[in-house]
């Protein structure tokens, strides 16, 4: 059986996962809709780090509902690590 801290740790890496899903679906609908002309510039096999302030300028409101739950999926794995003392190095986080 898992200690409480190893469970902690398993949630913070779900979390993180879950955040990277919600986050790539939020590119997702950017590009194919106000970042359309964006898209059409990239080439199949290109790489390009999107973050929050490429997508906060966006009007869309549901732009704008997954900016604000991948922030707070954020600061929820960010507060997490911090009460229960969980350094970087013990997550699957980059």
């Amino acid at each position: 059986m898992k200690t409480y801290k190893e469970q902690i740790i398993d949630t913070i890496n779900e979390l993180w996962e879950a955040r990277n899903k919600v986050f790539g679906l939020l590119v997702s609908m950017a590009m194919s809709n106000d970042l359309k002309e964006i898209d059409d510039a990239f080439e199949i096999g290109d790489v390009f780090y999107f973050e929050y302030a490429h997508f906060e300028d966006i009007s869309d409101p549901n732009i704008q509902a997954l900016i604000s739950l991948s922030k707070q999926m954020d600061q929820t794995i960010e507060t997490m690590m911090n009460i229960n003392g969980i350094k970087a190095n013990e997550v699957n986080l980059p």
